[in-house]
């Protein structure tokens, strides 16, 4: 039920490690002039048209989300109606982990994103019958559900548009820049559901991991030097017996009052469809994830 905390623990080590072996001691993804270490100016900015040099960014953050979605579990006979998660308590909100952490060369970025959910005992009277994984409740009868879900995106992007510009109102503010890439990668999805009938003592579980490969898109906008807002939004298919289907979308907002710290705050939605087997073998979840984050960015 646990093993998922490991995932983050590694890629961070991992990313560190890099860090540590690049040269030019600090990181930096900052846009200069001539002058060595010197920061940018609007007429920098103005006048360049690639970041230079890499940097790291690593942005722990904390998820308020909830699963939702219909859930057909194997030893379900075909003519039994799916669980909505409702009905068993199990599309309770939680504040839970979640991570990005990001390496970027010049025009190119390399992504590794988690999501992460756990949620144990969650109990629920039925309003009427039904089954899940091949146990019955029916109606008026207790049932006691634990779930773990861990996603995990890896991405890589290339910019393809990287722009500033003026507002012709006002030219002598600081010059808004537009920042578009597009992103391929792979989304793995692995978790486990735990469900007990608390009058009858029948009890099931389902263990299941899924991926697919997904290709998107990535705006930033970035308002005065320390304020940007990113929108994203990418598609996932894979088609084989073990079939999985997304849609993820996100907004954020991030505010960097210094160069390497700042504050995000935003929301994420995946909207998915995962199908294997078929008859009383068949799994399908056909739901959700998504909620609002909040977070730090720790860039070098």
């Amino acid at each position: 039920m646990y093993r998922h905390r490991i995932i983050p623990i590694v890629i961070l080590a991992i990313l560190a490690g890099v860090a540590s072996a690049s040269e030019g001691g600090v990181l930096r993804f900052v846009y200069q002039d001539g002058s060595a270490g010197a920061p940018a100016t609007a007429e920098d900015l103005l006048a360049t048209d690639q970041p230079v040099g890499w940097h790291v960014q690593i942005e722990p953050m904390v998820r308020y989300i909830s699963p939702s979605g219909d859930l057909t579990l194997p030893g379900t006979s075909a003519s039994v109606e799916p669980v909505d998660l409702a009905d068993v308590n199990l599309n309770a909100p939680r504040l839970m982990p979640g991570f990005d952490l990001s390496l970027r060369y010049d025009e190119w970025r390399l992504n590794a994103i988690g999501l992460f959910y756990d949620i144990d005992g969650q109990f629920a009277t039925a309003d009427e019958a039904f089954t899940l994984g091949g146990v019955d409740f029916a109606a008026g009868q207790r049932s006691s559900v634990a779930h773990t879900y861990t996603q995990l995106d890896f991405r890589l992007a290339r910019t393809i548009i990287d722009r500033p510009f003026r507002s012709r109102l006002n030219p002598e503010r600081f010059p808004a820049r537009f920042r578009l890439d597009v992103e391929g990668g792979l989304r793995l999805y692995d978790f486990e559901f735990e469900f007990e009938n608390l009058d009858t003592g029948d009890r099931g579980s389902d263990d299941r991991t899924f991926f697919e490969p997904h290709a998107g898109v990535k705006a930033g906008l970035t308002l005065y030097d320390e304020l940007t807002i990113d929108l994203y939004t990418n598609f996932g298919f894979w088609p084989t017996d073990a079939e999985a289907f997304s849609w993820d979308i996100g907004v954020g907002f991030q505010w960097r009052p210094t160069e390497n710290v700042g504050l995000q705050i935003g929301y994420r939605s995946t909207i998915f469809r995962l199908n294997e087997g078929s008859g009383s073998r068949e799994f399908e979840w056909e739901g959700s994830y998504q909620g609002l984050y909040a977070g730090l960015q720790f860039r070098f």
